[in-house]
């Protein structure tokens, strides 16, 4: 069995769907740990659709799914690359050899600082900025509720309870990313790293948000 031959051919039933279902799409290849959408980083434009990870066009995406689909021609694609349609951004999660071609769907955009010497308040906002370094800047994210919540530090009878949060990022950038890790979105919401798995789809986080 020729697998780079199944694989060619795969890959161009993939096209020909996009061709006809699909939409022109700008793809993006990371360079570096920052704005992994600038315009030096698009090399390529592809039609492309997308569906649910059962690949069933039938049915809409419920609630709470970031894993889609990606028909397109894998050919000129790898894992982390940004796909780009109008307003809807996607990160190639996974393409292995044979297999689906799995992609995250993003909804905020991220950015990840790290304190580098011990701050002497609890709030973020007593942190100097010359003890941050920048762990990776402004990457589309898809960040999800868990459905969990965390207790506020300060204990008293009238605090709020702490949503957390998953966020998912590609770990291309070759960062390592730590718990405590300060996570600020484009919504200007900060939130602390609580846990930080790197999986073969790229990093997975748990977060919580920051009170002040």
């Amino acid at each position: 069995m020729d697998v780079d031959h199944l694989q060619d051919r795969q890959y161009w039933a993939l096209n020909r769907a996009a061709n006809i279902i699909g939409r022109v799409t700008d793809a993006y290849r990371p360079i570096g740990i920052s704005e992994p959408l600038d315009r030096s980083n698009r090399f390529i434009q592809l039609r492309a659709a997308f569906s649910r990870a059962d690949g069933n066009f039938a049915r809409s995406i419920g609630y709470g799914v970031a894993i889609w689909r990606g028909m397109f021609d894998g050919s000129y694609t790898r894992v982390g690359d940004y796909l780009v349609q109008d307003r809807d951004i996607w990160f190639i999660a996974e393409q292995q050899c044979l297999l689906p071609i799995l992609c995250v769907r993003t909804n905020r955009v991220i950015s990840i600082t790290r304190q580098t010497t011990p701050s002497t308040g609890t709030s973020i906002n007593t942190v100097n900025a010359d003890s941050m370094i920048t762990v990776i800047s402004q990457w589309p994210a898809s960040i999800l509720g868990t459905g969990s919540e965390g207790k506020s530090p300060t204990g008293l009878p009238g605090d709020t309870t702490i949503a957390k949060s998953m966020a998912l990022v590609p770990s291309i950038h070759g960062q390592t990313i730590l718990p405590t890790d300060i996570v600020t979105d484009d919504l200007g919401i900060n939130s602390v790293v609580v846990a930080a798995e790197l999986t073969n789809l790229g990093w997975r986080l748990i977060i919580r948000q920051v009170t002040t």
